[in-house]
């Protein structure tokens, strides 16, 4: 029935009773036989779609690991929002995303929210925070939010590539973002703090920049636990952001965020994306 109409439900593709029952006799069989859906890759995708619409909640895929999804991770928790993950773990489970129309440019990260299957990084973020109320309140505050986070995406992109440097590399590439960290990048949020001598960064209340900010903080101490020796202003941000109630869960072991990539890791996730 998925195969031939081609569509996300079994009937006129809109969630239906016929989809929660479906769903119930699947859970009911994995129980039993946790891979029989194995060989039916449209019930696979369709079940995913299914749990999201049961749930309410947002369902992201992307594989087990920070990569471009943790900011979305870290969005959805500091706003609050419960959000479940379908891991990519094999090239298979990736080639199924893209054989059911889902990926529109043919790559993750993508995620279902509100009957959209959202994909490009930016724009997921744009429209959690939009949504969640955590992009300004007029243009020239989403504007200021805008420049903080292309330069925090600046930071992360080039310490995030930092795993996959060849061995003779790594020291220098390392030392080099370092550097852009304690001269570039944190100089400036010192500053923005120190001039307006609020407790968030633009309007006196929690933004997604602020969030990105502590996110990309902790990324910089865990290789280089003194980078905020020289910032006093950031030091007190980070122990506020820190003990924000939604952020503060989301630090705990046992939560959705992601461990540091280790070199380890690169050969699984290259037999996914490669």
């Amino acid at each position: 029935v998925l195969k031939q109409h081609g569509q996300d439900f079994l009937v006129g593709n809109r969630f239906s009773w016929a989809d929660v029952q479906l769903m119930e006799a699947i859970l009911a069989v994995e129980e039993k036989v946790p891979s029989v859906l194995s060989g039916f890759p449209q019930l696979q995708v369709a079940g995913n779609q299914i749990r999201g619409n049961m749930s309410g909640k947002p369902v992201l895929h992307y594989a087990n690991t920070r990569g471009r999804m943790e900011s979305v991770r870290w969005l959805l928790a500091a706003a609050g929002v419960e959000f479940e993950e379908k891991f990519i773990e094999t090239k298979e489970d990736l080639q199924k995303l893209k054989s059911g129309g889902y990926l529109l440019f043919q790559q993750v990260p993508m995620v279902e929210i509100d009957g959209m299957k959202l994909v490009q990084t930016r724009a997921i973020l744009n429209y959690i925070a939009e949504k969640y109320n955590l992009y300004g309140k007029d243009l020239k505050e989403k504007a200021l939010i805008d420049m903080y986070m292309e330069g925090l995406a600046d930071l992360y992109e080039l310490i995030m590539m930092n795993v996959v440097q060849p061995a003779d590399k790594k020291e220098e590439h390392l030392a080099n973002a370092m550097d852009k960290a304690a001269n570039r990048y944190f100089p400036v949020f010192e500053k923005v703090l120190k001039d307006h001598g609020q407790d968030f960064l633009v309007g006196n209340k929690l933004s997604r920049a602020d969030v990105h900010l502590l996110e990309t903080i902790l990324v910089v101490e865990e290789l280089k636990p003194d980078a905020l020796a020289k910032f006093p202003l950031l030091q007190s941000f980070k122990a506020r952001m820190s003990n924000i109630p939604n952020i503060k869960k989301f630090l705990q072991p046992g939560s959705q965020r992601k461990p540091r990539l280790q070199e380890k890791d690169i050969p699984r996730l290259m037999a996914i994306f490669h």
